[in-house]
C-alpha cells in the first residue's frame, strides 16, 4: 500500500471570466447595431412601457478618459495636449416599471441571467399581459456593443422610500484592460426624490459606429429600421418614436400608404387549424412595365373602364378557373378580388405530433406586389424619393409583437419560384413588400436562434414555412390565371379590331400581313396610274383660260360669266394641285410598302429560325426524358447483372468449378455492371423524382467526387481536373442539379480541349476548379471562348460547335439551374495568353448553408 501523505489547504478559488469574454459575446451574438438597438427597445416592451423615446445624435462628444459630455470649445486643455474624445451618443427612455437595486444587481449586470426566460416557461406575463421578447439576456451586450459610456438612471412606479431614483455609470474600456470583470468597481448612486419620472433612461456615449447613424438620408437605413420594428403594424399599447441629429424618422404613415396603393396585395390569417388567404387586385395589376409598346393597349382595353368589361368577360369565359381559384367581382377600386382556403393537416409531407399536425401558432400578415419604378401613391414629390423608400422596404419580413425577426431576404424561395416556367407571373422578391405577424404568446414554438438572425429548424417552424408556402403557390396560380387571361382577352379584342382569328397561328397572321400590303400596293398604283388624268385636267384647265381670254376681247363680255369661269378654273387648278401632292404620296408609300414587304419577309425567315431552335430545344427535352427512362431501366438491368453474377460465382465455388476462362467471363459481368451502374449513377440525382431534394453539401466533397468520376471517365487521354481548395464551404441545395451544373461546365471544357490536342495547340488538357467561400471557378488551358460571343454566352443556341455537335444549349441550361438555387454564373473578364476570356465564375453567397442550433 502507498503511504498516506497529508493533504493541505493553501488557497480557495474562484472560477473567473475574463472581460475580453464579454467583449466577444456582445460582438458574436449581436451582429450590428441595428439589433442592439432593437433589444433595448424590447427591454422598454418588457418592461411594461406605453412609450419609448429613441435619440441618436452623432455630433455630442465625450471625453474618453472621464466619460464626460465636453463641447468643441473645451477640446482643447490648457497645456494645449488634446483630450482624447468619442463622438456621439443614443438615448432611450421608456416610462416603464424601472428597476431597484436588486434588479440592477441581478437583471442588467448579470450576463444572460433572464428571469424573463423563467416567466416564459411558467407561462407567465407582465402586469400588461405581455409576453417578455428579451429572454436571452442580451440587453446590455447591446449597451455594449452600440457605444463605450453608458449611464443609466432609472425609478421604479413605487414611490415608496426604499425605492429612491438610481444611476449607474460605467466605461467599457476599463473593463477592457482589466483582468477580470469584478476588479472593475461599479457604483450605484441614489438620486434625490422626485428627479426622475418612472421608467428608464439608458444613455450610451462614444457610439462605436456613429457613421452608420448618418446614413437617415438613404435607404439603407430605413431598411435597417424597417427590419427591427414594424412600420406596417403599431405594436398593441406600445409607441416608439425615433429622432437622428433633430429629424424624426416615421416610417408608419408611408409604408401603410404604399400598402394601400400597391396594385395586388395578399392578406392571410391561420388561426391554427385552417389558413386562410384573401386577394386584392386593381386594374393596374395588368398595366405593362414602363416602356413597353402595349401600354397604348392596355389602355385601350382596361384603363378607360377600370376593367369592367374584362371583367365581365372573365367571369363569364374563364368562370370555372376563376371559381377554383375564388376569383370574384370586387369593388370601385379593387376590380377583382379572391379568397382561398387551406387546413394544416391538407399541407404536403406535414410534421405531426401522434395523430395531429405540428401547429406553430396563430398567425397573420399582408405582402403587396408594387411597381419599383412608379409612384402609385402621390406620397412622395419625386420618383427618386419613391424609388428609394420602396427599394428599403423591398421583402417580407417577420415580426414577433412588432418587433423584427432577421431572415433571409427571400427566405420564402418566391425567386426559385419565379424562375420556373410554370410560375413565370408570380410575385417576384424583388418588388413585393410585407409582413408577417407573429406572437411570443400565441408562437412560442417557432424560437429564434441565439442571436436571433433566423428560427430553429424546428417541426413547428417547418410547419410555418408550408403554410406560408402555400399561400406563394396560390399568388402565382391567381397571377397567372388573371395574366393569361388579360393575353387572351387582348388577343381577341385586337383580333376583332383587326378581322382576324384570335387563334392564328404566326403562320397565318404573316401571310395575312403580306395580303395586305400587296392590296395595299395595288390600289396605290391604281391610284398613282391617275397622274395621265390630271394632265389631261390641267389642259382642259388651260383651255378653259384660252377662252375666257377671248371672251373678255369680244364686245358682249358677260361679267357674272367671267367671274364664275375665274372660281372654276381656280378650283380645278388647287384640285390638280393637291392631286398632284398625294400622287407623289403615293409614290412615297409604295416604296415603304416595298420596305414593309421586305421586313415580313424578314419576319418569317426569324420565325423559320425560331421554330427550328424550339424543334432542337424540344429534342433536347425529348433527350433528357429519355436519358431519364434509360437511366433507370440500365441501374435496374445493371442490377440483376451483379446479382445473377454474384449467384453464379457462389454456384461455381460451390462445386469447385476449375476452368479459368468461366471465372473470367464472370468476373468481367461483374466488373463491367459496377462500372456501367457507377456511370449511371451519376444521372441518378438529375432524374425527376430526385430534383425536389435539397441537402446540405459541402463543396470540397462535390468536387472530389467530380475529379474522381472524370478521372476514370478520361483514362489516359491526356485530359485531367486539379482541384484547389482555398475557403471550403457548404450549400443548401439539390446535388442532381449542382451534378448537372458542374457536368455541363466540365464536359463544355473536354470538348475544347480534345479539339486543342486534336490540332496539337495544347500537350496536356487541364481544367482547374477553384473553390473559395462563396465562389467556385472553373477554367482550362483552351483556346477560351470567342471574342463573338463572350457577351452572349449564357443566351440560348450560341454555340461555335458544328451544328452536329452543339446546340448552344448548356450554358443557358447552366444559368436557369443556378438561377433556381439563388446562384449566379458570370465570365470572368480577365483574359489567357491567346486574349479570350476562359473562367467561369459561379457564385454561392445566397445559397449558403446557415449554421442552425441544435
Amino acid at each position: 500500500m502507498a503511504d498516506s501523505v497529508d493533504e493541505t489547504i493553501v488557497d480557495t478559488l474562484r472560477l473567473e471570466v475574463h472581460p475580453s469574454v464579454v467583449f466577444k459575446l456582445g460582438a458574436d451574438l449581436i451582429t450590428d447595431d441595428m439589433q442592439a438597438l432593437s433589444e433595448l427597445v424590447k427591454n422598454s416592451y418588457d418592461a411594461d412601457g406605453t412609450r419609448v423615446r429613441v435619440v441618436i445624435d452623432t455630433n455630442v462628444l465625450t471625453d474618453a478618459v472621464t466619460g464626460e459630455v465636453i463641447s468643441e470649445d473645451s477640446r482643447e486643455q490648457s497645456d494645449e495636449t488634446p483630450r482624447a474624445t468619442l463622438r456621439g451618443s443614443i438615448t432611450i427612455d421608456d416610462d416603464g416599471i424601472g428597476m431597484d437595486l436588486e434588479a440592477i444587481r441581478r437583471g442588467w449586470l448579470t450576463v444572460s441571467l433572464s428571469h424573463k426566460q423563467e416567466m416564459k416557461a411558467r407561462g407567465e406575463t407582465t402586469a400588461k399581459k405581455r409576453t417578455p421578447l428579451g429572454d436571452k439576456g442580451l440587453g446590455r451586450l447591446g449597451a455594449q456593443r452600440l457605444g463605450d459610456v453608458l449611464t443609466l438612471t432609472t425609478r421604479t412606479r413605487n414611490l415608496a422610500e426604499e425605492s429612491p431614483p438610481l444611476k449607474v455609470s460605467m466605461i467599457w474600456s476599463r473593463f477592457a484592460a482589466a483582468d477580470s470583470l469584478n476588479a472593475v468597481p461599479i457604483e450605484v448612486h441614489r438620486l434625490p426624490p422626485g428627479s426622475l419620472k418612472p421608467g428608464t433612461t439608458l444613455e450610451i456615449r462614444g457610439l462605436r459606429d456613429p457613421e452608420f447613424w448618418k446614413q437617415n438620408e438613404t435607404n439603407d437605413l430605413q431598411r435597417e429600421l424597417a427590419a427591427m420594428i414594424s412600420p406596417y403594424e403599431g405594436v398593441a399599447g406600445f409607441r416608439m418614436t425615433l429622432a437622428i441629429d433633430d429629424k424624426s424618422i416615421n416610417l408608419r404613415e408611408t409604408a401603410q400608404s404604399i400598402l394601400a396603393a400597391a396594385p395586388i396585395s395578399y392578406s392571410f390569417n391561420f388561426d391554427g387549424r385552417e389558413l386562410s388567404i384573401e386577394g386584392r387586385f386593381t386594374a393596374e395589376v395588368l398595366r405593362p412595365p414602363q416602356g413597353r409598346t402595349d401600354i397604348a393597349t392596355f389602355d385601350e382595353l382596361i384603363g378607360f373602364d377600370n376593367g369592367y368589361a374584362f371583367t365581365e368577360w372573365l367571369l363569364n369565359e374563364k368562370a370555372k378557373n376563376g371559381k377554383a381559384l375564388g376569383v370574384q367581382l370586387g369593388d370601385d377600386k379593387h376590380f377583382l378580388t379572391s379568397t382561398f382556403s387551406q387546413k394544416l393537416e391538407e399541407l404536403s409531407k406535414v410534421e405531426m405530433v401522434g395523430d395531429a399536425p405540428v401547429n406553430p401558432g396563430a398567425f397573420h400578415g399582408e405582402v403587396s406586389g408594387i411597381p419599383l419604378t412608379r409612384d402609385t401613391t402621390s406620397v412622395f414629390d419625386k420618383a427618386s424619393d419613391y424609388r428609394e423608400f420602396v427599394k428599403a422596404l423591398v421583402g417580407i419580413k417577420v415580426y414577433r409583437d412588432g418587433f423584427g425577426v432577421r431572415v433571409d431576404d427571400d427566405w420564402l424561395g418566391l425567386g426559385a419560384k419565379w424562375t420556373s416556367g410554370a410560375s413565370y407571373y408570380s410575385l417576384r422578391p424583388g418588388n413585393v413588400t410585407g409582413y408577417v405577424s407573429i406572437s411570443a404568446k400565441e408562437n412560442a414554438a417557432l424560437e429564434e436562434t441565439t442571436n436571433r438572425e433566423a428560427f430553429r429548424d424546428t417541426p413547428a417552424y417547418r410547419n410555418f414555412y408550408r403554410l406560408l408556402t402555400a399561400w406563394a403557390d396560390y399568388t402565382g396560380r391567381v397571377q397567372e390565371y388573371l395574366r393569361r387571361s388579360y393575353n387572351e382577352y387582348r388577343a381577341e379584342r385586337l383580333g376583332q379590331a383587326a378581322n382576324i382569328e384570335p387563334r392564328a397561328t404566326p403562320e397565318d397572321l404573316i401571310r395575312k400581313a403580306t395580303s395586305q400590303i400587296d392590296e395595299t400596293s395595288r390600289l396605290a398604283r391604281q391610284t398613282a396610274n391617275a397622274s395621265s388624268s390630271i394632265q389631261q385636267i390641267q389642259k382642259a384647265t388651260e383651255e378653259l383660260e384660252r377662252q375666257k381670254e377671248v371672251s373678255e376681247s369680244t364686245v358682249f363680255q358677260d361679267p357674272a360669266l367671267t367671274n364664275a369661269l375665274d372660281q372654276t378654273i381656280s378650283r380645278v387648278r388647287l384640285a390638280a394641285s393637291e392631286a398632284e401632292d398625294l400622287i407623289r404620296n403615293l409614290d412615297s408609300l409604295l416604296n415603304e410598302q416595298e420596305s414593309l414587304k421586305q421586313g415580313v419577309e424578314l419576319l418569317a425567315q426569324q420565325l423559320d429560325l425560331a421554330q427550328e431552335q424550339i424543334s432542337d430545344a424540344w429534342e433536347s427535352v425529348a433527350l433528357g426524358l429519355s436519358a431519364e427512362t434509360l437511366a433507370h431501366e440500365v441501374q435496374h438491368i445493371s442490377d440483376g447483372l451483379r446479382a445473377r453474377s454474384a449467384q453464379i460465382t457462389t454456384y461455381l465455388n460451390s462445386i469447385n468449378h476449375k476452368d479459368q476462362r468461366v471465372w473470367t467471363f464472370v468476373e468481367h459481368v461483374r466488373s463491367s455492371s459496377g462500372a456501367l451502374s457507377k456511370q449511371v449513377s451519376r444521372l441518378t440525382p438529375s432524374l425527376r423524382y430526385m430534383r425536389e431534394r435539397r441537402d446540405d453539401i459541402a463543396m470540397s466533397d462535390e468536387i472530389e467526387t467530380l475529379r474522381r468520376y472524370y478521372l476514370e471517365r478520361w483514362g489516359a487521354n491526356r485530359l485531367r481536373m486539379e482541384t484547389n481548395i482555398v475557403n471550403d464551404f457548404s450549400i443548401r441545395a439539390n446535388s442532381g442539379k449542382l451534378t448537372q451544373v458542374l457536368d455541363n461546365l466540365v464536359l463544355n471544357s473536354e470538348y475544347w480541349l480534345l479539339q486543342g490536342l486534336a490540332t496539337k495547340t495544347i500537350d496536356e488538357g487541364v481544367i482547374t476548379v477553384t473553390v473559395d467561400e462563396p465562389h467556385i471557378t472553373i477554367e482550362d488551358n483552351g483556346i477560351g471562348f470567342d471574342e463573338s460571343i463572350e457577351e452572349l454566352a449564357f443566351e440560348p443556341f450560341i454555340t461555335m460547335k458544328p451544328a452536329q455537335q452543339g446546340r448552344g444549349l448548356g450554358l443557358f441550361v447552366v444559368r436557369q439551374i443556378l438561377d433556381s438555387m439563388d446562384a449566379s454564373i458570370t465570365l470572368a473578364p480577365d483574359r489567357n495568353a491567346q486574349g479570350r476570356r476562359s473562367r467561369l465564375r459561379l457564385s454561392f453567397a445566397r445559397a449558403l448553408s446557415s449554421t442552425r442550433d441544435a
